[in-house]
C-alpha cells in the first residue's frame, strides 16, 4: 500500500474570491478502489462583501471536505504522475507561481511535473465532485441541421468513471454509441468552451431551422454564430470525432 498527500495553493496573483488551497491524500491498495480526502478552502474572501463574491458566480460558502472512494481505473493514472514526479529546488516562488507540496514514498517535495499534476488534480476535483453529488456528469449535443439533412452528436463522460461515450445518429438512421480514449475529453473541453455563449438569445428548445447548435446541459441550445460565439471550424471538428 502507497499513501501520498498533495497540497495546492493559487499564487500571490489569484485574488479573491478565486484564491483557494485544495489538500488531497490517500491510500493506493492493490485490489481496492481509490481511498481519498479531500479538502477545498477558499483563501481572503473576508476582505470582499457577499454580494462581491456572489457577483462572480459563487455562493457565500463554497469551501467542500469529502472523504470516500474513487473506481480502481483512477489508481493507475495517479500512481504513475507521482511515481514520475521529481523534486524540483524552488528557494522562493514568484508571485505567478503556484504553490506545490507532494508527500509520498517518504519524500516531501515541489514536483517538477506541476502542470501535469495541476490537470490530474482538476479532473479528480471533478470526479469528486460528481461522487459527491455535487455536480452532473458532463453532457454535450452537438447538432447541425441544413439542407434537409441533420447530425446530431451526444457525448456523456463521467470523471467518477473516467469514461467518454460518444452518441452519433444521422438522419432518420439508427444511433451508433461507441467510446473514445478519455484523453479525447480535452481536445472536446478546448473547443466547445473557447467561445462566448449568450443565454439571453439562446433557444430553450430544440430548434428545427438550418444553423449549428451545442446543448452544454443547462437547458439551452446555443446557435453558433448567434448565442456561441465561436470560430465556427472548432465545432464543426465535433462532427468528426
Amino acid at each position: 500500500m502507497s499513501t501520498f498527500s498533495l497540497k495546492y495553493q493559487t499564487s500571490e496573483n489569484i485574488p479573491p474570491p478565486f484564491a483557494h488551497a485544495i489538500e488531497l491524500s490517500g491510500e493506493i491498495e492493490q485490489n481496492k478502489d481509490l481511498t481519498l480526502s479531500f479538502d477545498l478552502t477558499y483563501l481572503d474572501r473576508d476582505l470582499l462583501t457577499e454580494d462581491e463574491i456572489m457577483d462572480e458566480g459563487f455562493s457565500a460558502n463554497d469551501d467542500f471536505s469529502w472523504k470516500g472512494t474513487l473506481p480502481d481505473v483512477w489508481k493507475d493514472i495517479l500512481f504513475g504522475n507521482l511515481k514520475s514526479a521529481k523534486p524540483l529546488k524552488i528557494k522562493n516562488l514568484e508571485p505567478h507561481q503556484h504553490f506545490w507540496q507532494v508527500d509520498f514514498n517518504g519524500q516531501s517535495f515541489y514536483p517538477s511535473n506541476a502542470d501535469k499534476l495541476s490537470y490530474l488534480l482538476e479532473e479528480i476535483q471533478q470526479a469528486i465532485f460528481e461522487k459527491a453529488k455535487r455536480e452532473l456528469p458532463l453532457h454535450l449535443v452537438f447538432f447541425r441541421n441544413q439542407a434537409g439533412e441533420s447530425k446530431e452528436f451526444t457525448i456523456n463522460a463521467s470523471f467518477a468513471e473516467r469514461s467518454v461515450e460518444i452518441t452519433r445518429k444521422e438522419n432518420n438512421d439508427a444511433a451508433r454509441t461507441s467510446y473514445l480514449p478519455w484523453e479525447e475529453l480535452n481536445f472536446i473541453l478546448k473547443n466547445t468552451f473557447s467561445g462566448e455563449f449568450i443565454m439571453d438569445v439562446a433557444f430553450n428548445q430544440k430548434p428545427s431551422h438550418k444553423g449549428t447548435f451545442v446543448n452544454i446541459g443547462d437547458g439551452y441550445w446555443y446557435e453558433v454564430g448567434k448565442s456561441l460565439l465561436i470560430e465556427p471550424y472548432k465545432i464543426q471538428k465535433m462532427f468528426k470525432l
